[in-house]
């Protein structure tokens, strides 16, 4: 983060984390509680390691970093993640066709385990399917890295694909509330044909969400290969959003050590200020500096049984078809 980035944030969240001049001392200022709380979420420091570099005392580091992060996701959310409209939408499926060569797509989902220790009284509530603790992330992204939504906060031991049907974004989809478009051909002239996102096997196939066929259907069928080389290229985009923001915030690489409500707003705060930073066009310096894949503490989510209605069953062979066929197969594919 640049010195004017830095100032433009200071001055979106300033008015919320600024604390008034008592007769008994000076209050830490706005531009010192977010110093503080960038280098938290950039380093991953403990509050008492923090204390210790700053010289506050321990707990009142812990209130910055909760009252700042809420500020940064309160002020940034409609800005750089604002819910998108219709014709949002049109220009993520745009740009997933002219850079991914995937038409009709509004975005790439995924999700981790972010990485916690048990909270006191917890139970068994946050224990994941590889005997760790977690809150869930589930991300959709548009082809450019950037989150389109995010939902965070789920328990780490309920189902990854329960996860999705029971988020915000997984119910307006499932409802057809979400304000996607109205099906469009994949080519002149060609049947109309659903906007999807795209997910891998963590996920259910749906009429809106296409996943890969499975290994013994491609085992011995050229066009589902191709078909789930296409999707697995168009996926990259979701994977490289998490690469970026664990890269980037490198609390990420550790066990968190707070309070699960208190990780649910370093989470969103991550997510809003990533937006904001793929927002300046210089970002994409950044992208070839990127470590292989993403920490550890980032658990992906656990593949689950595909039992999905005939209709999904149907649009994803159409998408199949179309990868395949002479207008919509990629010159380099059989190379």
């Amino acid at each position: 983060m640049n010195e004017n980035q830095f100032d433009f944030l200071l001055s979106l969240i300033e008015n919320d984390i600024e604390k008034q001049m008592t007769q008994f001392r000076k209050p830490i200022s706005a531009k010192e509680r977010l110093v503080v709380t960038l280098r938290f979420l950039a380093t991953g420091e403990s509050f008492r390691s923090l204390g210790f570099r700053y010289r506050i005392g321990f707990s009142t580091i812990k209130a910055i970093v909760l009252d700042v992060t809420i500020a940064i996701w309160k002020n940034l959310k409609d800005i750089f993640m604002p819910k998108p409209t219709k014709e949002k939408w049109k220009q993520i499926a745009k740009t997933y066709s002219d850079k991914w060569q995937f038409p009709n797509c509004v975005g790439s989902l995924d999700g981790k385990h972010v990485m916690l220790f048990c909270p006191n009284n917890a139970g068994t509530s946050f224990y994941n399917y590889k005997g760790r603790h977690s809150v869930v992330l589930l991300a959709l992204v548009d082809a450019n890295y950037k989150f389109i939504a995010v939902d965070v906060g789920a328990f780490g031991r309920n189902s990854d694909g329960g996860v999705f049907a029971e988020s915000k974004l997984g119910t307006s989809l499932a409802t057809n509330t979400a304000d996607i478009p109205a099906d469009t051909p994949l080519e002149n002239g060609g049947e109309p044909m659903p906007h999807v996102i795209i997910g891998d096997q963590a996920f259910p196939l749906k009429p809106y969400l296409m996943r890969p066929y499975s290994k013994e259907a491609v085992s011995h069928n050229a066009n589902k290969k191709n078909f789930n080389y296409r999707l697995s290229r168009a996926r990259r985009t979701v994977e490289n959003a998490f690469g970026i923001l664990s890269a980037r915030w490198r609390i990420f690489h550790t066990d968190i050590k707070v309070q699960p409500e208190i990780v649910d707003n370093i989470i969103l705060c991550c997510c809003c200020l990533h937006n904001m930073l793929r927002n300046d066009e210089d970002d994409n310096i950044f992208l070839q500096d990127l470590p292989n894949g993403v920490p550890d503490n980032f658990i992906a989510f656990e593949g689950i049984r595909n039992n999905s209605t005939r209709a999904a069953f149907v649009i994803r062979d159409k998408f199949c078809d179309y990868f395949s066929s002479e207008n919509g197969s990629l010159p380099w594919e059989n190379q």
